[in-house]
């Protein structure tokens, strides 16, 4: 895609390699979201999924906060990226363009283990992180497919996103 200029770029292009931070959690919601007609629930309707990543290396270096549905295509599952903030403008376009996410952009503000995001309608999320209770700490890092769905019912794409990571416990409130 050209910059605004026509000429380079204005976001890089896929794949798009990084290391950081992520929060996901499944949460209950008092009224399920809407569902495009070409996609079907997976799992309980009253939860979404809810994601926090902080890109820290990598492509592009930014903050994320992403909702959604669990839901399946045929025989493919995944996340139905309904909203999502970013404070990065190229990844704004590039989420656009490349992957039909709905992306937006927002600012970020952490303070210890609370996250404040807003845009400029005033504040989006409150999120406090807390270290959880179990084993997982101790494992080692272990590869996982993070499936999503982004684009609209005439225009569906499958994003085959991919993660290394070491998983532990911790509590979310939002």
């Amino acid at each position: 895609m050209p910059g605004p200029t026509g000429g380079q770029p204005s976001h890089p292009p896929a794949p798009w390699v990084s290391r950081g931070e992520m929060w996901f959690g499944l949460l209950p919601v008092r009224r399920p979201p809407d569902l495009p007609p070409d996609l079907r629930p997976l799992g309980p309707r009253d939860r979404i999924a809810v994601g926090v990543v902080r890109y820290r290396e990598g492509t592009l270096r930014y903050d994320e906060l992403a909702l959604g549905p669990l839901v399946r295509r045929g025989r493919r599952a995944g996340l139905l990226v309904q909203r999502i903030w970013v404070d990065d403008d190229a990844s704004v376009r590039g989420g656009r363009a490349i992957w039909g996410l709905p992306k937006e952009p927002a600012a970020f503000t952490w303070t210890g283990d609370s996250l404040r995001v807003a845009d400029d309608g005033g504040t989006l999320a409150r999120i406090t992180f807390r270290p959880g209770r179990g084993p997982l700490s101790a494992l080692p890092p272990l590869p996982a497919v993070l499936p999503g769905f982004g684009g609209t019912p005439g225009r569906r794409l499958f994003i085959a996103g991919r993660l290394v990571g070491r998983p532990r416990r911790e509590a979310m409130t939002v």
